[in-house]
C-alpha cells in the first residue's frame, strides 16, 4: 500500500514532460542532487526540471521499490545506499562511505573490474582518491577481498 501511495504522489506531483531516453539515470540523478532523500511535495519541481513524465518516473520508482532499494519514510521518498552511492554522506566519514561502495557493489554483481569501476564510481560519488583506502578497509573487516583482474569482491553476501 505504501508503494502505491508514493507512486500516486509522485505520479500526480510531476507535469508531464517529453519523454526522457533514459529516465533511470535522471531519477537518480535528481534523487543523488537531493542527498539520497527528496520531500515528496518537492516532487513535481524536482523530476520536472529533468523533463521527466509522470509515467517515467512512477516506472522507476517501482521498479525500486520492488527490489527493496526505494521506499517512504513518512513523506519523504529514500533511495538506499546501494543506488545511491556515497552522495548525501560527508567526505570525513570514511565507515558510512566504506559501507555504502559495499552495497553499491553488491547491486552492482558484487565484483568490479578496473575499467568498470572507473565507470561507476565517479557518477556514484566516490573518488578515485579515496576507493583504494576504502576497498582496504573492507577488506580488513572482511567483508571484501582483492583478486585480478576484479578490484573488489564481495563474500558470502552473494
Amino acid at each position: 500500500m505504501r508503494r502505491l501511495v508514493l507512486i500516486l504522489a509522485l505520479a500526480a506531483a510531476t507535469p508531464l514532460q517529453a519523454a526522457s531516453t533514459h529516465p533511470t539515470a535522471k531519477v537518480l540523478e535528481v534523487m543523488r542532487e537531493n542527498g539520497c532523500r527528496l520531500d515528496v511535495s518537492r516532487a513535481e519541481e524536482a523530476f520536472s526540471a529533468h523533463d521527466l513524465r509522470p509515467e517515467d518516473v512512477s516506472a522507476v520508482i517501482n521498479s525500486w521499490a520492488e527490489q527493496g532499494v526505494a521506499g517512504l519514510d513518512g513523506a519523504t521518498f529514500e533511495i538506499a545506499p546501494a543506488i545511491c552511492g556515497a552522495h548525501g554522506l560527508a567526505p570525513e566519514d570514511t565507515a558510512g562511505r566504506a559501507d555504502a561502495l559495499y552495497d553499491f557493489v553488491r547491486l552492482n554483481g558484487c565484483r568490479m573490474v578496473d575499467e568498470e569501476a572507473q565507470i561507476k564510481l565517479r557518477p556514484a560519488g566516490f573518488t578515485q582518491a579515496e576507493t583504494p583506502d576504502l576497498i582496504a578497509r573492507l577488506v580488513n573487516q572482511g567483508r571484501a577481498h582483492q583478486e585480478d583482474p576484479y578490484i573488489i569482491v564481495i563474500g558470502d553476501a552473494c
